[in-house]
């Protein structure tokens, strides 16, 4: 009873006093804030952020997958090119300290979709429908997924990431995007719309670099000294080097087995295509420099780019000659040059360049050919390198 009274004369003080009033207003207030704020009572989820998310291109490794880096990814997509067909997965990954954005989410028709092609730059849009015909990889219809396992897997082929050009065998840049919508109104969140859309772009790069020219290839002692102009790098700018092939006599290995393997891929190594990618550029043109060797149509093994008569390793951008040695003087050989790009597509080889290792102090070929030495090359290139070989000797005379 006592304590009853305390408290009605205490209340009483406290309505008489003004001041009094205020501080249990402000008090009041504050709590209100506190418990407002986060940690201190419920909230809605943090907002969605383009950092939030990974995108990863997967390739097939036996019974497993693995993650493709940028340069990993150019150079598996060029080697499936010739099979379109080629199962690819598409990894959308959650950040671990952002799973906590989804993992209270109550509301329904939350989802998240994976789109490709160029023209969904304006697919993330706010307040817009998605955009991107043709272009949709997948569906998640319950975006709380990704905050249970962090990740989503999207299963499909190298065609339908490339479906724009219609195969595989064009150069052609595209990006994959990853449309979010926590919010179950149909359109995406603000925080990943338009240019902080999560993404991840790809290329399939189908287009072989063009044809070294300039190409000079010229006897030395049981050796021939090989040169070319290099590409410049406007017109190449994802040059890798040069490669050198030879073939000795009619259609013989100059190295048997050949140790250089390993430097580019073709159609014919791909799906059995019967000729490579061809350049456009300089189809028709000579590609010799001044030279004493006779130019002639390309062997076959040679426009094919068969591994067999391959002479040199990958040789640096910067590398314009080559010396072949260990060679048989008195034999005819057929050089051609190739240039390579970081996706492994090699030029075609147009032209062969026939030419004689020759001993020291002789001033050129004057052999006798027999067996297979005897058809290298088209009767017509052989007579020219005999023609140009009397006609060295007859200037050294007259100079004596």
């Amino acid at each position: 009873m006592e304590s009853t009274k305390a408290f009605s004369q205490s209340l009483s003080r406290v309505r008489r006093n003004p001041l009094w009033l205020r501080r249990c207003a402000a008090l009041f207030g504050l709590s209100a804030v506190l418990w407002a704020s986060p940690g201190w009572a419920q909230s809605s989820p943090a907002a969605l952020a383009p950092t939030d998310f990974f995108l990863v291109l997967q390739a097939q490794d036996g019974d497993s997958w693995v993650d493709l880096s940028p340069a990993d990814a150019a150079t598996y997509l060029n080697q499936a090119r010739c099979q379109c067909a080629t199962p690819v997965q598409i990894l959308v990954q959650m950040a671990s300290a952002s799973r906590s954005k989804l993992s209270g989410l109550s509301t329904t028709g939350t989802n998240a979709r994976l789109y490709v092609g160029n023209t969904c730059a304006n697919l993330n849009a706010a307040g817009t429908e998605p955009q991107c015909p043709n272009g949709m990889l997948g569906w998640l219809s319950d975006i709380s997924t990704l905050s249970e396992n962090g990740s989503w897997v999207v299963d499909t082929t190298v065609d339908k990431l490339f479906a724009a050009v219609g195969d595989c065998s064009f150069t052609f840049s595209t990006t994959i995007w990853l449309w979010l919508d926590s919010t179950g109104t149909g359109y995406p969140d603000s925080g990943v719309t338009g240019t902080s859309a999560p993404d991840l772009g790809i290329q399939l790069d189908g287009t072989a670099p063009e044809a070294p020219s300039g190409i000079t290839v010229e006897g030395s002692d049981q050796a021939l000294e090989v040169s070319w102009t290099p590409l410049s790098t406007t017109n190449a700018p994802d040059l890798a080097g040069y490669l050198v092939f030879c073939m000795r006599g009619n259609g013989l290995q100059v190295f048997n087995p050949s140790y250089y393997n390993n430097q580019y891929l073709t159609g014919q190594m791909l799906c059995s295509a019967t000729t490579p990618p061809i350049s456009t550029a300089s189809t028709n043109a000579s590609a010799a420099g001044i030279t004493t060797a006779v130019e002639i149509g390309a062997p076959s093994a040679f426009q094919n780019l068969d591994r067999s008569y391959l002479c040199s390793g990958l040789l640096p951008p910067s590398q314009t000659s080559l010396r072949l040695g260990t060679l048989q003087n008195g034999i005819l050989y057929t050089v051609g040059v190739a240039a390579v790009d970081h996706s492994g597509n090699a030029s075609p080889i147009q032209s062969g360049f026939v030419q004689t290792p020759i001993a020291t102090g002789r001033s050129g070929c004057d052999c006798q050919l027999t067996g297979n030495d005897r058809s290298v090359v088209p009767w017509g290139a052989m007579l020219a390198l005999g023609v140009a070989s009397r006609l060295r000797r007859r200037g050294k005379s007259q100079r004596r």
